[in-house]
């Protein structure tokens, strides 16, 4: 069986790619936030907590 750890290139692309994901994740949501105008949005509050 080959082992799931990859060496050198390939677990430093990946642990790139697993950090970097969520960053553009967040950089959307900051752009969608100032988008929105009406209703206003802000990523860091509930938005269920703000229709209750």
């Amino acid at each position: 069986m080959n082992p799931i750890v990859r060496p050198g290139a390939a677990a430093r692309a990946g642990a790139l790619l697993t950090l970097l994901g969520p960053l553009v994740s967040w950089g959307a949501e900051f752009v969608t936030a100032e988008a929105r105008q009406d209703p206003p949005y802000s990523p860091c509050t509930s938005e269920s907590a703000a229709r209750a």
